[in-house]
């Protein structure tokens, strides 16, 4: 039955290269970029040391989601990720919003993870900061070059930057943990810190987590994933939450959280403190991290394009692999433009902010497409189960929309604009392309249903 998920539901037109170890790459190397370099001082300004305590949460927030994430991705073993769990299940307008979601928020974290990655080599170089938007193409151009060679070289780039990432954090953590003050962590809580302040911070640093829905993404270039997909997921998530804890306790602990409050370079700025030539260390750890999540994000990003290209629901154009290299290059050449564009100005919280605003509206239709996915027969025989079914599902989508609200009121403003946006794609487009499709691809998985 297996078989019948790892091979019947690819389209054959990409290559299986990536084992456990790269598939868990994917994940990691957009999992340790941003969030914990970047934007971790911020939340930090908002909820004060406590900032420990809300990585674990969302961590294991993040895990219901992600549990359901290792069930449909089981049984649909396709590229696109969340987007085609959701057009194989659902269909129609959540399929689209799905995939037009997590389109934006993967363009908008490259936007996110380019800029990191020039703000941090910049500082090497004299006026380094006229010079930014020029380094965040060039950064972006190498990225979507070696996207274009194939998927084996990017998870080779992820892996040298996840190893040279893991000795920069696995010292930072070790050499910190030792030189915790234990009254920075007196309050815990920032002060007027309440409930509010807690789900906001959880709200923002969510970005931080979303490492596991970009496995899914290149599905079909992973071995055996009935099998490798899931344990790539929770290896994802709970490699990255240990990290974070750990992290996020010496940056407050080391320091008081006020004094990391308003940078963007917080891990870099507490090395510095922590031992000669510490911050020259912390800054090539952020530019390798953000460099493997740029990379990671891109590579999923381009394959939902795809994706929802082949669907129709994007031009069908996009719906194109190169024989030769295996990968989506129409869908790359677009994301390549899209995120060079927003790369030319942008700020790094309403990045973050309006990358989750999208991530959790996609995650929540994905949870729910668990139980449209066993009421539908579709879940394959000896595949990864969720566990205490219907309720995990319907916590995962729960959780997903709770956290909404505790966004900042703008992105929820820019983000109700872009679903507009979103529906009127749909109707003068997507739905009429889209559905002269959908009985073939009802027909597809009937017969697979059949035959196992």
């Amino acid at each position: 039955m297996q078989d019948l998920a790892n091979d019947e539901q690819a389209d054959g037109k990409f290559s299986r290269r990536l084992g456990l170890v790269g598939a868990t790459n994917i994940g990691l190397g957009a999992m340790l970029g941003g969030g914990i370099y970047v934007i971790s001082g911020t939340a930090a300004g908002i909820i004060g040391p406590a900032l420990v305590i809300a990585y674990l949460v969302t961590g294991i927030l993040a895990m219901f989601t992600a549990i359901n994430y290792a069930e449909i991705a089981s049984s649909i073993p396709k590229q696109g990720g969340g987007y085609t769990f959701a057009h194989d299940t659902l269909g129609g307008l959540p399929a689209f919003l799905t995939g037009w979601f997590l389109m934006i928020g993967n363009i908008v974290a490259c936007g996110l993870y380019a800029l990191a990655v020039a703000h941090t080599l910049a500082v090497f170089i004299p006026d380094g900061t006229q010079y930014v938007a020029m380094i965040a193409l060039a950064i972006i151009a190498i990225t979507f070059v070696t996207n274009t060679i194939s998927v084996k070289s990017v998870s080779g780039v992820l892996g040298i930057l996840n190893i040279a990432q893991a000795i920069i954090l696995f010292s930072f953590v070790a050499i910190g943990l030792l030189l915790i003050e234990p009254s920075n962590l007196i309050p815990f809580f920032a002060e007027n810190a309440g409930l509010p302040a807690f789900m906001a911070t959880v709200s923002f640093i969510y970005i931080s987590f979303v490492g596991f829905e970009l496995v899914t993404s290149v599905s079909e270039e992973i071995k055996d994933p009935a099998r490798n997909v899931p344990r790539a997921i929770f290896l994802t998530v709970a490699i990255g939450t240990g990290v974070y804890i750990a992290a996020s306790l010496v940056i407050v602990g080391v320091v008081p959280f006020t004094q990391v409050a308003e940078t963007f370079t917080p891990i870099a700025d507490v090395f510095e403190v922590m031992i000669p030539g510490g911050l020259i260390v912390g800054l090539a750890g952020m530019a390798a991290s953000n460099y493997a999540a740029l990379n990671a994000t891109f590579l999923a990003g381009a394959r939902i394009v795809y994706s929802m290209g082949r669907d129709r629901f994007l031009p069908k154009s996009f719906d194109s692999v190169s024989k030769k290299l295996k990968t989506p290059i129409p869908a790359l050449i677009l994301v390549f433009i899209l995120v060079s564009l927003f790369a030319l100005s942008a700020d790094v919280v309403l990045v973050a902010q309006l990358a989750v605003f999208g991530y959790l509206i996609a995650q929540a239709i994905v949870n729910f497409s668990v139980i449209i996915l066993r009421r539908k027969g579709l879940s394959v025989p000896g595949t990864f189960k969720t566990p205490l079914f219907p309720i995990f599902p319907i916590l995962g989508a729960g959780i997903c929309l709770l956290l909404l609200p505790s966004l900042d009121s703008f992105v929820l403003q820019l983000g109700g604009t872009l679903t507009l946006i979103g529906f009127f794609v749909f109707l003068i487009y997507g739905w009429r392309h889209n559905r002269a499709h959908v009985e073939i691809l009802n027909n597809n998985i009937g017969a697979i249903t059949d035959q196992s």
